[in-house]
């Protein structure tokens, strides 16, 4: 291993103790190590008197320097791989935890079937650092909403619906029962006829939610749809994961804004689901890659898979 991935796992941990746990070497030798390169390059790369530790004006572009070595490094080995006709190769994939748990192996095992000899690495982690993994090379392509079209470029996958996840033991459901909706109604698409009844939001103002931590493309919706109903949500719990806000208001502890596609997918029990008056209610899914990056034969395979899979998902818009 090279000495510049360890100094790049401490850029990325902030911190050498956990750094030097990732390589199971104590965090002496680490710190050594960093410090040999410093005197070598005549810098030093890390402030140790910040907490976390951050970079030194020297250490961002040795940083920035680091990445971009791995970038030619992966374009280089991925060009190689294209040379073999999708024989041999590997991907680097990633989705907030809701998209690796249902979206993802849908399109995994597809694509296997195929291109058996392309190995794939699915990088999970939360949805305001999965763009930024995207831009360094750290992955190769991104299941997510909303991409920023001067960095990123991507492909339509579906569409999903907004809607909201209330536990069956709320006493507010007992007023809206002509538009409560059940899991089967959901999987039979009932919510997406134009004669399903819809709910407006200021009915649940006075209810506990379950929202999603600021950065969160969900969040953003929840809070809009709130302002447009005339209310902030009372938040019992702020979340980062959509999943766990869904799991959360199966068990009882408050009310969710979640997608068709999740609750159908994840089949949870003890909700009742209500379809939401008002915009801002459908939002898309895509798979994007950063833009005027190599895009190599596997990833052009892997778009290609992944929009076969959720052609019919996709609305006219």
């Amino acid at each position: 291993m090279d000495v510049t991935d360890y100094i790049y796992e401490v850029y990325k941990e902030k911190s050498f103790s956990l750094a030097a746990k990732k390589f199971f070497i104590s965090q002496p030798a680490l710190s050594a190590m960093v410090k040999k390169v410093e005197i070598q390059l005549g810098v030093t790369i890390f402030d140790r008197s910040t907490s976390p530790i951050t970079l030194t004006e020297a250490g961002k572009i040795y940083i920035k320097s680091i990445e971009e070595m791995r970038s030619l490094k992966k374009r280089l080995q991925e060009e190689l791989n294209d040379m073999g006709a999708l024989k041999t190769g590997k991907l680097i994939l990633s989705g907030e935890n809701f998209v690796s748990s249902f979206i993802m192996p849908k399109i995994i095992m597809k694509f296997a079937e195929v291109y058996p000899g392309i190995k794939v690495e699915l990088v999970e982690s939360n949805s305001p650092d999965l763009r930024q993994l995207l831009l360094t090379d750290a992955i190769d392509l991104l299941v997510a909403h909303d991409f920023d079209s001067k960095l990123y470029s991507c492909e339509p996958l579906f569409d999903e619906m907004v809607i909201l996840a209330v536990p069956k033991k709320l006493n507010i459901n007992n007023n809206l029962v002509d538009c409560a909706l059940s899991l089967q109604d959901l999987k039979t698409g009932r919510h997406n006829s134009a004669s399903c009844p819809t709910v407006n939001l200021s009915a649940f103002k006075d209810e506990e939610f379950l929202i999603l931590k600021k950065g969160n493309d969900m969040q953003r919706r929840a809070q809009i749809l709130c302002e447009n109903a005339g209310f902030t949500p009372n938040a019992r719990i702020y979340l980062d994961q959509l999943i766990t806000s869904y799991n959360m208001a199966c068990a009882g502890m408050g009310i969710a804004f979640v997608t068709d596609i999740l609750a159908t997918s994840a089949n949870g029990e003890n909700c009742v689901y209500y379809k939401i008056k008002g915009e801002d209610t459908t939002r898309r899914m895509y798979i994007g890659y950063k833009r005027n990056r190599y895009i190599s034969k596997a990833c052009s395979a892997f778009i290609n898979t992944a929009k076969e899979v959720f052609f019919a998902n996709l609305s006219e818009k």
